[in-house]
């Protein structure tokens, strides 16, 4: 079994959920695993989006992986559902599993991803997304609160920009 690079916990709706943080440069290198989400560090006009949910939280572009599909067609998808912009350029950066007190665990992709605009963003046929916001990297983990892992995603697109 493979070593996770980074362990840290979290607390969502009152419960403990463990994170295991797994660095992987290649989508084939992913292990074989039912994948629930894929989220993007996004590149567009040399800031980093975040989307705007319509109870005003911001998080990372990206969704549910939808049956049948792969990794790259959800983060295709979901990027261009909830910003109107097509992906130019991207790379994964790894995975987490996500452990509740419970023991069920929620396999989570990151990628990196390159953006142009197709057009103005008008609306996510899913209903939540109500728009995005462009940051600067720095600022990406004060944005999002994903502690250890949020760091170190910011070195990791840090460095594949250098």
């Amino acid at each position: 079994m493979v070593e996770p690079d980074i362990h840290d916990s979290f607390v969502y709706d009152g419960q403990t959920i463990n994170v295991e943080w797994f660095d992987v440069d290649s989508a084939d290198k992913l292990p074989d695993v039912k994948w629930q989400q894929v989220y993007a560090i996004a590149n567009l006009d040399n800031k980093v989006p975040l989307v705007i949910d319509k109870n005003g939280k911001v998080n990372l572009p990206g969704g549910h992986v939808d049956p049948g599909e792969t990794i790259e067609q959800t983060m295709r998808r979901e990027i261009q559902e909830e910003m109107n912009c097509r992906v130019i350029e991207w790379s994964m950066l790894g995975y987490q599993k996500l452990t509740s007190g419970r023991g069920d665990a929620v396999y989570q992709a990151r990628v990196f991803a390159k953006l142009e605009k197709i057009g103005e963003f008008t609306n996510d046929p899913g209903g939540s997304v109500i728009g995005y916001k462009l940051i600067n990297l720095a600022d990406l983990n004060h944005a999002i609160k994903y502690g250890k892992v949020g760091e170190h995603l910011i070195e990791l697109v840090a460095g594949l920009e250098d």
